[in-house]
């Protein structure tokens, strides 16, 4: 493995862990005082929420209270299981943004093929890591993050499905790599189970798509 690939991991999983850590604290111990536990409640239960519904969410959902249910007997617990569920999802929502970060920033400096050299992975890992832990602790993205909703796992299928996009993009064009691109659209899919944000993605993907397969495109 190369000392950019390296770097690349060490960077995200570092966004990951402080994301994680953070989360952990500031995650609310029962429901949210400005929201109502209807999701906390759904995921409990497997009930129905609110058109058009989150059966993606709710089943994530009821493994986490499940575990709760397994190591404590307060139900309090229950409802803090789910809001780390938020939590988790919006740290890995980070660590994919410093990676589309990376992935992007070697593209504009070495292309697809060269290798960065030292002094551009150091600058490379600087931009992943201020990237994602400004996604993490951006006030939108920290409030959802704290609380049993839908948005913290919707914004985790949007983050994944754009860096499977990136990281697909950044392979050489052969058809053994296309699989990634199904795989997208498939996270797409599921993520409707949770929120219709991920839908956003496909403007992104169509263009990614082109620029990659046209050899001469006329958008600029």
């Amino acid at each position: 493995m190369s000392l950019y690939k390296k770097v690349l991991n060490a960077t995200g999983w570092l966004v990951l862990l402080i994301s994680t850590v953070v989360y952990y604290f500031s995650a609310e111990r029962t429901g949210s005082l400005w929201d109502c536990g209807e999701f906390i409640l759904g995921a409990y239960k497997l009930q129905i929420v609110h058109p058009p519904g989150a059966p993606v969410f709710l089943l994530v959902g009821r493994m986490f209270a499940w575990i709760a249910e397994i190591l404590s007997d307060n139900p309090e617990n229950v409802a803090f299981a789910v809001n780390l569920m938020s939590s988790l999802s919006s740290a890995f929502a980070a660590m994919f943004v410093a990676w589309i970060t990376m992935l992007l920033g070697k593209l504009a400096l070495k292309g697809r093929e060269e290798e960065p050299d030292t002094s551009e992975i150091i600058a490379l890992a600087g931009a992943g890591l201020v990237a994602g832990l400004a996604t993490a602790f951006s006030t939108s993205i920290w409030f959802s993050a704290v609380e049993g909703e839908v948005y913290a796992l919707s914004t985790f299928f949007t983050a994944l499905t754009l860096w499977i996009t990136i990281k697909w993009y950044c392979l050489p064009d052969e058809p053994k790599h296309d699989r990634l691109l199904i795989l997208a659209i498939y996270m797409t899919g599921l993520s409707i189970g949770v929120h219709l944000l991920s839908i956003l993605t496909f403007p992104a993907i169509s263009l990614f798509y082109y620029f990659k397969k046209t050899k001469k495109n006329y958008l600029w």
